[in-house]
This record gives C-alpha cells, sequence and structure tokens, in this order.
C-alpha cells in the first residue's frame, strides 16, 4: 500500500513479468486530503520513472488530466548481473504498467497537447 494525498483508494501500478501480474501496488486512501479538487498535470519527455508511475495512476483513474507532451518511456525494471571478469549484465525482469494495463515503456500518453 502507498499513500496518496491526491488519490482515494486506487491501483496505482501493476508490476508485470513473463507471466503476467506480478505485484499490484494500490494507495490506501488514507490522507486524501484533495482526492476531489480539480487537477491537471503537466508532463513532457523528461517525466520519466515514479513521475510517470504517478501521472499514469491520476489518469487512469480519472483524476487528473495531463498535459505537455508524452513522457519518456522508463517503464522497465532490469536487475544486473556480475559476471566473473567484473563487468556486468542488465536483464529486463519486468514492466511497469497502469492501472489501465498500459505498458510505461512506450511512455504516458497525454489528454492535451500544448503548443507554444
Amino acid at each position: 500500500m502507498m499513500n496518496s494525498n491526491v488519490l482515494d483508494k486506487d491501483v496505482m501500478v501493476y508490476i508485470c513479468d513473463g507471466r503476467g501480474v506480478r505485484d499490484i501496488y494500490e494507495t490506501d486512501g488514507s490522507g486524501a486530503t484533495a482526492a476531489s479538487e480539480p487537477l491537471a498535470v503537466l508532463v513532457n519527455k523528461g517525466t520519466a520513472s515514479a513521475s510517470e508511475i504517478l501521472a499514469g495512476a491520476l489518469k487512469d483513474n480519472k483524476r487528473a488530466v495531463l498535459y505537455g507532451e508524452p513522457t519518456f518511456g522508463k517503464g522497465k525494471i532490469q536487475s544486473v548481473f556480475q559476471l566473473s571478469d567484473g563487468s556486468g549484465l542488465a536483464v529486463t525482469v519486468a514492466r511497469y504498467e497502469t492501472p489501465a494495463h498500459t505498458g510505461i515503456d512506450k511512455g504516458v500518453a497525454i489528454c492535451k497537447i500544448l503548443v507554444f
């Protein structure tokens, strides 16, 4: 369980591997002081990792509208294995998915594009 002051009890992210959903992370709903206020979130290609998870959760749970450009797409979970010669091998072992089961590695899609 995770604490969020902008989401009621909802799924934040799924961690999936080759066999399907491995873990589900949800908000516990405690401390959700602003859970009913209108919310807009600005994202761009620099939005990555944890901020993509939050943006995807807010969007998929219909809690916020995302504005800007598609996010970076850092949705892979890797383990590094040390080899006998001292080098390492990074292997993708799982991926993050939004509550709507969209892979974050493709970037979180936005609702509105801002043009300046």
